[in-house]
């Protein structure tokens, strides 16, 4: 099984409208899995140990700010990844 494509559609960066071509993987975390914020948090900390641009790392924390708000806002969504199965 191939957890790795779940989601298909078009795809542009905002900062320069650049298209990510079909064939670039492409990961997804929704805010309603209940493993996307610890994740997202060891991405910005590793990212800020790679030394990225505050533009990144301020965007990391908007992110991880608006995933917890809808996890405060919404506990009832919440859900471990991959226990639907597409259902």
């Amino acid at each position: 099984m191939r957890q790795d494509l779940k989601f298909r559609f078009g795809l542009i960066k905002i900062s320069n409208g650049e298209a990510v071509p079909e064939d670039e993987p492409v990961f997804i975390l929704r805010a309603r899995d209940s493993l996307a914020i610890d994740t997202l948090q060891h991405y910005s900390n590793i990212s800020n140990d790679d030394h990225c641009t505050d533009y990144h790392l301020s965007g990391m924390a908007r992110v991880i700010r608006a995933f917890m708000a809808f996890k405060r806002d919404h506990p009832e969504r919440m859900k471990q990844p991959g226990i639907t199965r597409g259902i």
